[in-house]
């Protein structure tokens, strides 16, 4: 029983020491996402809330604005984005809003957020 035990044993650290060293994959930079031409640009801090005022206005028209897609913990009142980034929520994200001037089909502005460490 011993000697089947210390055989295997052996055979585990022939497999072990035979077996190619595995690397972990250099870290990469996120890229940055592609983004449309109503993209505004902002950066911030992981970990700190980002509060966006939207402009009230077109030319001479009035805007309002709706969330298209967002992260979590993010919200609209009004003119006013906010988003409460977490400490681990780093490099570039995009937030899709409808921006409708006076009452017309919405068309997309885009907020590109980095969020640095």
């Amino acid at each position: 029983m011993i000697a089947s035990r210390l055989a295997l044993l052996v055979c585990a650290v022939g497999l072990v020491a035979a077996a190619p060293a595995q690397r972990a994959a250099p870290a990469r930079p996120s890229p940055v996402p592609e983004a449309s031409a109503d993209t505004l640009r902002y950066s911030i801090a992981a970990g700190q809330t980002l509060i966006v005022g939207l402009p009230p206005r077109v030319g001479s028209a009035s805007a309002t604005y709706e969330i298209v897609d967002a992260p979590a913990l993010s919200w609209l009142v009004d003119r006013s984005f906010m988003w409460r980034t977490l400490s681990e929520e780093r490099g570039a994200h995009l937030v899709h809003l409808g921006r409708r001037v006076d009452g017309a089909e919405p068309e997309e502005v885009v907020l590109l957020v980095e969020v640095t460490p």
